[in-house]
């Protein structure tokens, strides 16, 4: 039969479920070589990853190499612990709820400055917009929005709010993320028409989603449009980033940063032309965000013990 080119559209420990127009799924496993010269890594493959792979003696597929990624999204919460998520996105999207969770700004900050240096679009998607009035999301919108970022509200109760988001889905490979709750899984069922995954319902007491997803998954749709959900997180680390790209990626600070006079100091002293910027172009919740950023930095075993990313085998064949 030969190598074929597949996209790795899901990992089941050390399977994995890989897909192609021409085959449809097959379930593979690492050529020996392969798990040896990677064996540092958590994952050697990630979801989102172009392998090709070949037919082996039974029912499973040989994974042989990988293709150079253009892109990768990281995620680190301790010293020696850096979680590559997906590859090879044209965007991110980061799912916020107005409500039933609602998720703080902080989150959203720290997808778009985790975005911003693997230079993957971000796309920030307010869900469960009617639970709020007008008045909320434009407020909530128009504070990003003015930030150059794209922004949307949607709601999977109000089908035309939908239909605004296929035209920035279509045609391109998305990952879905956000915090637990607040209906990834749902919309992705609702996009795709069919229970692709599991959803729950909202703790009563907590009112806080429970984990539902329980490793990323990749869903190939028509027109070449690709979606990746993924396990809802409660924190996501920055540790793999320093001070000075932390600051980069804030629109508000980018001007300062081209009339500062010390290129890559960022001690953040008493004459930082940033520092000033800092305090007069955020608005404090966007300051209170890069505060805590820089808190992370310093103390990282804070978000270690709040930051958990649920995973589990789980077997489809």
């Amino acid at each position: 039969m030969g190598k074929e080119q597949f996209t790795i559209a899901r990992i089941f420990g050390a399977y994995y479920e890989l897909y192609s127009e021409k085959t449809s799924y097959v379930l593979a496993v690492l050529k020996g070589k392969l798990r040896l010269k990677n064996s540092e890594d958590r994952h050697p493959f990630v979801v989102g990853d172009e392998v090709y792979a070949e037919a082996g003696p039974g029912e499973e597929w040989v994974i042989l190499s990988k293709e150079d990624r253009k892109n990768f999204l990281t995620r680190k919460s301790d010293h020696g612990d850096t979680h590559v998520l997906c590859a090879n996105l044209d965007q991110v999207a980061i799912l916020a709820s107005y409500k039933d969770p609602e998720t703080k700004d902080g989150f959203i900050d720290r997808l778009l400055v985790a975005s911003y240096h693997t230079r993957i679009k971000p796309l920030i998607l307010f869900t469960k917009s009617d639970l709020v009035p007008e008045e909320i999301k434009s407020l909530k919108e128009n504070s990003y929005r003015n930030l150059g970022y794209e922004v949307m509200s949607i709601s999977v109760e109000n089908e035309s709010s939908l239909e605004p988001l296929w035209d920035v889905l279509r045609g391109k490979r998305t990952f879905l993320c956000g915090n637990s709750g607040v209906g990834k899984s749902t919309l992705l069922n609702h996009l795709t028409k069919k229970s692709v995954q599991k959803t729950n319902q909202i703790s009563g007491t907590t009112r806080k989603g429970k984990h539902t997803t329980t490793n990323s998954l990749a869903v190939f749709l028509e027109e070449n449009t690709v979606i990746i959900d993924s396990p809802g997180v409660k924190e996501w680390g920055i540790l793999h980033l320093t001070k000075q790209e932390l600051l980069e990626s804030f629109p508000e600070l980018q001007g300062a940063q081209e009339k500062c006079e010390s290129s890559y100091c960022c001690d953040l002293g008493p004459q930082c032309n940033m520092l000033s910027h800092f305090e007069e172009n955020l608005t404090e919740s966007r300051k209170k965000s890069l505060e805590s950023m820089f808190e992370s930095l310093e103390k990282p075993h804070r978000v270690t013990r709040r930051d958990h990313w649920s995973r589990a085998v789980t077997k489809r064949y």
